[in-house]
């Protein structure tokens, strides 16, 4: 099959996933002005709020693991042709029974921090921090869920332009909060917190007022069935989001026993791979929308090539991000902080990056893919075996027992990230073939 033959799969995945790439890069971006400000401001103030975001994100990543299903589910309903606009109602309550449960959840949980061994640097920050962004949860899981099923729908342009406004609104209300402004009084760490929930909350608001249209005639008999379809192939992303972000953010939470540095240059690391993965994330968002619904519709061929097209796109973007990672490590850290320290250590890291880094764009192709075709818990087996079996036993073995601690753990998420690549790969052509089989017989 020739280049060509492609060319209308990559052009409609491009088109797809760039305002998918501005809302995901909006979403990280939200957190690197968090990081931007703290590490300017304090390094024990990055440090903790390197710790809370990943106790609070670990929360949140299960939640909307739960979300992530609304869009493989309803995009395999529209390839079957079935009346999905009428979900509306029932994806809104389910977003604000899930935003209940983790609330309680996260609020129970804080207590618990004060027996982690934290730092007395960064111990009280941590805890504040957390507290005030516990309330966030409503509007990050309502802003999720009616993402979702936009995205489902191939409407991708207002959350995602909304998400980009956020940004640059999170930025300017954390330098005012953070430093004080005005009438404003110096809140530091507190300050961070209070202006990512204001952010969130607002474009939470925004987005529902836009689609509250929808309410009208959004009551489908088979609700039941829906919900079913959103726990079976929700579930299982949930579990498979909690393991690969409990892989890298479990660290946060280890280093934050030792000097603020390591806490401090993790939380810009996170923040930079985070950001240059946001491509590859978005073609794979894209990816299950194409592939849901041609799974949907019975048609492999499609599959097949929008797979390749994804593939071949993410593995040339991520060469690019490999060598970037390697000629401009120092550079890459100097742009968050003056600490040579953590530059220092940071440049190291940068090099174990660059390892796994295509690895990385490969699986999320290929998880992409598999979520479309709603075989979510093959990816939840995936993840469990890289992650919970491999990559953070053989960094915590690194870290503890011979002492290499932030460098251990990142090549622990190597060698998991790493696996995860070729299982998914083997995994993904194992169930092409035979579905290229079963679509190919008549119903």
């Amino acid at each position: 099959m020739h280049i060509r033959d492609y060319k209308k799969y990559i052009l409609d995945l491009i088109h797809l996933s760039l305002p998918i790439l501005a809302g995901n890069l909006g979403q990280m971006l939200i957190n690197v002005g968090d990081v931007y400000v703290a590490g300017h401001y304090s390094t024990n103030v990055l440090a903790a709020i390197s710790v809370a975001s990943a106790i609070f994100m670990t929360f949140i990543v299960a939640g909307s693991g739960l979300c992530a299903g609304i869009t493989p589910v309803l995009s395999n309903y529209r390839g079957e042709r079935k009346p999905v606009k009428k979900l509306f109602g029932i994806t809104v309550v389910y977003s604000l029974c899930l935003s209940v449960i983790f609330f309680i959840l996260l609020w129970a949980a804080i207590p618990l921090v004060y027996k982690i061994g934290l730092s007395d640097k960064i111990i009280n920050d941590t805890v504040e921090y957390l507290k005030i962004s516990t309330y966030s949860i409503f509007g990050i899981f309502l802003f999720a869920s009616l993402k979702e099923f936009l995205q489902a729908h191939e409407i991708v342009i207002l959350p995602n332009v909304l998400i980009s406004i956020g940004v640059v609104l999170n930025v300017v209300l954390n330098f005012a909060l953070v430093w004080g402004f005005w009438i404003i009084p110096e809140l530091g760490a507190k300050g961070l917190a209070i202006a990512s929930l204001s952010v969130r909350m607002l474009l939470a608001g925004i987005l529902f007022l836009y689609c509250m249209k929808l309410l009208k005639g959004s009551i489908y008999k088979n609700t039941k069935k829906y919900i079913k379809d959103l726990m079976i192939t929700g579930a299982p992303i949930a579990g498979a989001m909690f393991i690969e972000f409990l892989g890298f953010n479990i660290v946060a939470i280890l280093v934050g026993k030792f000097e603020p540095v390591y806490a401090a240059c993790h939380n810009i690391i996170i923040s930079v791979t985070s950001g240059v993965y946001m491509v590859p994330f978005s073609i794979s968002n894209a990816l299950s929308v194409k592939v849901g619904y041609a799974n949907g519709a019975r048609h492999s061929m499609d599959i097949k090539r929008y797979t390749l097209s994804a593939l071949w796109f993410v593995i040339i973007y991520t060469l690019c991000a490999v060598i970037m990672y390697l000629l401009f490590k120092e550079a890459i850290m100097k742009l968050f902080t003056g600490d040579s320290a953590v530059i220092k250590l940071g440049a190291s890291i940068m090099i174990i990056v660059a390892c796994f880094t295509v690895f990385d764009g490969i699986q999320s192709v290929c998880m992409g893919a598999l979520k479309g075709m709603k075989q979510t818990l093959q990816i939840l087996m995936v993840m469990f075996l890289s992650y919970a079996l491999v990559s953070i036993p053989t960094g915590l073995i690194l870290a503890y027992k011979y002492n290499k601690i932030l460098n251990g753990f990142w090549f622990g998420l190597a060698l998991g990230i790493t696996l995860a690549s070729f299982t998914s790969g083997i995994i993904l052509i194992k169930k092409y073939f035979k579905i290229k089989k079963e679509y190919s017989t008549p119903l």
